[in-house]
C-alpha cells in the first residue's frame, strides 16, 4: 500500500465518523425516550428511581484504570438488575442516565466547545443505552430458554448477557476510535481484555445479587447488596488513586535520581577531563627542570675542570629546578589532601606574622635576583597572629613565587603587612604580565593556569587553588586585582 492509498483510507474513514457518530447517538436516544414512556407503567417505581439514582451515583465514583478508557465500577451491574423487574428499556433508561452524569461532569471540568460537549453526551448516552438493551434481551431470551425457575436459568444469562453488553459496548467504541483515529481494532481490544474480564465478572455477579436482593427484601434489598458493594467500589477508587500518587511519587525520585545520576557522570567526566589534563601538564612541567638537572649534571660530570664561576653556576641552576621540582610535588600532596573531603587540620600557634613573612620572602629571593627583580618587603615585625605557622608560611611562599614567575625581568615586587581592626592584611603586588578580565573569575579553580601564561613558567594549577583552601580553613578570604599587561595584586585577610 502507497501512501496515496493510505490518504484516501484516512479520508474515507474521516468522511464516516460523523454518520457514525450520529447514527449511535440517534439510536440510543430513541432508546430513551421509549424507556421514557415506559416508566408510568412500572409496578414499582420507587425502586427503580432508587436503581437509576444508584447507578448515577455509582458511575460517578468509578474507578479509572491505567488510562480514562478503562474503568471499574457498579454502575453496569445496577443497570443490568433492572432488566428482570422492568425490562431492557429500563435497563437502557438507566445506563444512559448513568452516561450522560459522569460525562456532563467531565466537560464541566475540561470545558469544551458545546460541538464537542454535544458530541460526548450523545455518543456516551447511546452506546450504554444500545449496549444494555442487547444485553438484556440476550438475558431475557437465554432465560426463557433455560428457564426461569432451573438454577441454569438463574445463573447463566447473567454472565452471557453481562459478555454480550461488554462486548457490544466496547466494539461501538472501538469503532469510533478507529473511525477518528485510524487505530486497528483488534491491538485495541486485545490490549484491553484483562479489564473486559472484570468488567463481565462486576456485571455479571453483581448484577444477579442485587436482582436476588430486591426479589426478596425489595428496598431494604437494594441497601443490603448495594452499599457494601459501593463502598468497596469507593475504597478500590481511593487505594487505585493513593497507588498513583505513589507512582507518581516514584516516576518523580526516579526522574530525579537519573537526573542526578546523570550530572554525576558528567562531573566524573568533567574530572576525567581534567585528570588527563593535569597529568598532561604535570608530564611538560616535569619534563623541563628534570632536563635541566639531568643536563647540567652531566656537564659536572664530563667536565671536572670547569671554572668556579661556572660551577657556581651550574648548582643555581640545578638547585632552582630542583626547587620548582619539589614544589610540583608538595602541591600535588597538597591538593590530594584537600580532594579527599577531610577538613584542613590547623596547629595553631601565637608567632610573629612580620617576621614570618620576611623569611618567606628572603627564601625565595634568589629566584628574584636572576631575573633582576625588584623584591621589596614593608613589613615591620612584632605582628603577631594565632594560626598555623606551617600553613601560613605556604600561602606566602606560594603567593610570591608566583609573582616572582609571571613578573618579567627587571619588574617589581611588593609584599606589604598592616593591621586593621583586629585583621592582618597581607598585599602581594607585581608588575607582572597580568591575568585577563575573563580569566579571573576562574583564578582559584584547581587546574587552571592562564592560557596566554602557560609558555612564561612550570606549573601545575594547583598553587593558588590551594592557597585558597589554606586562607579559607583560617577564616580569611584571599582577593585579586590585576590587569593585563599592568599587573597584579593578591590580597589576604586573615583574623589575628
Amino acid at each position: 500500500m502507497d501512501h496515496g492509498d493510505s490518504l484516501v483510507i484516512v479520508e474515507f474513514m474521516a468522511n464516516w465518523r460523523t454518520p457514525y457518530l450520529i447514527t449511535v447517538s440517534v439510536v440510543g436516544c430513541l432508546l430513551i425516550i421509549y424507556g421514557l414512556w415506559t416508566v408510568p407503567g412500572y409496578e414499582q417505581p420507587g425502586i427503580f428511581a432508587l436503581l437509576f439514582l444508584l447507578a448515577i451515583v455509582a458511575q460517578i465514583t468509578a474507578t479509572n484504570l491505567l488510562s480514562d478508557e478503562v474503568t471499574v465500577g457498579v454502575a453496569t451491574a445496577v443497570s443490568m438488575a433492572t432488566v428482570p423487574f422492568f425490562g431492557p428499556f429500563a435497563a437502557a433508561l438507566v445506563a444512559a442516565g448513568a452516561e450522560i452524569s459522569v460525562s456532563l461532569i467531565s466537560i464541566y471540568r475540561q470545558r469544551p466547545g458545546w460541538r464537542r460537549s454535544l458530541e460526548r453526551v450523545g455518543f456516551n448516552a447511546g452506546m450504554g443505552a444500545i449496549s444494555m438493551v442487547v444485553g438484556g434481551h440476550v438475558f431475557l431470551g437465554v432465560q426463557s430458554i433455560l428457564g426461569a425457575e432451573n438454577w441454569s436459568g438463574q445463573i447463566i444469562p447473567w454472565f452471557i448477557a453481562a459478555i454480550v453488553n461488554d462486548q457490544v459496548n466496547i466494539w461501538l467504541l472501538i469503532t469510533m476510535i478507529y473511525l477518528q483515529h485510524g487505530a486497528r481494532p483488534l491491538p485495541i481490544w486485545r490490549e484491553h481484555r484483562w479489564a473486559m474480564s472484570i468488567d463481565i465478572l462486576l456485571t455479571s455477579i453483581g448484577g444477579g445479587l442485587l436482582a436476588f436482593s430486591v426479589l426478596q427484601f425489595e428496598w431494604w434489598g437494594v441497601a443490603i447488596f448495594f452499599l457494601p458493594i459501593f463502598l468497596s467500589a469507593f475504597s478500590f477508587g481511593l487505594y487505585i488513586n493513593r497507588a498513583r500518587q505513589q507512582m507518581a511519587r516514584l516516576e518523580e525520585m526516579v526522574s530525579q535520581r537519573t537526573q542526578d545520576l546523570a550530572e554525576a557522570n558528567k562531573t566524573l567526566a568533567d574530572l576525567h577531563r581534567e585528570k588527563d589534563a593535569f597529568l598532561a601538564v604535570l608530564t611538560h612541567d616535569m619534563r623541563t627542570p628534570l632536563t635541566s638537572i639531568l643536563g647540567f649534571a652531566d656537564l659536572l660530570a664530563v667536565h671536572d675542570e670547569l671554572p668556579y664561576n661556572r660551577v657556581q653556576e651550574i648548582s643555581h641552576i640545578i638547585l632552582r629546578n630542583g626547587e620548582s621540582l619539589l614544589e610540583l610535588v608538595s602541591n600535588i600532596l597538597e591538593i590530594e589532601k584537600l580532594q579527599s573531603g577531610a577538613p584542613v587540620l590547623l596547629e595553631r600557634t601565637e608567632f610573629d606574622l612580620g617576621l614570618l613573612i620576611r623569611e618567606s620572602v628572603e627564601s625565595v629571593e634568589a629566584t628574584a635576583l636572576e631575573k633582576r627583580i625588584t623584591l621589596t618587603c614593608q613589613v615591620a615585625p612584632g605582628n603577631y597572629i594565632n594560626a598555623d605557622e606551617q600553613k601560613i608560611k605556604r600561602v606566602i611562599i606560594n603567593l610570591v613565587s608566583n609573582a616572582i614567575k609571571y613578573t618579567q625581568e627587571e619588574g617589581q615586587i611588593l609584599v606589604n603587612l598592616s593591621l586593621n581592626e583586629g585583621m592582618a592584611i597581607l598585599d602581594v603586588a607585581d608588575t607582572g604580565h597580568g591575568i585577563p578580565a575573563e580569566e579571573l573569575p576562574f583564578i582559584f579553580e584547581r587546574f587552571r593556569r592562564v592560557g596566554k601564561h602557560r609558555k612564561l613558567a612550570v606549573g601545575t594549577g594547583l598553587g593558588l587553588a590551594i592557597v585558597q583552601s589554606l586562607v579559607e580553613a583560617h577564616n580569611g578570604t584571599i582577593m585579586v586585582q590585576s590587569q593585563e599587561g599592568v599587573g597584579s595584586t593578591f590580597t589576604v585577610t586573615l583574623p589575628v
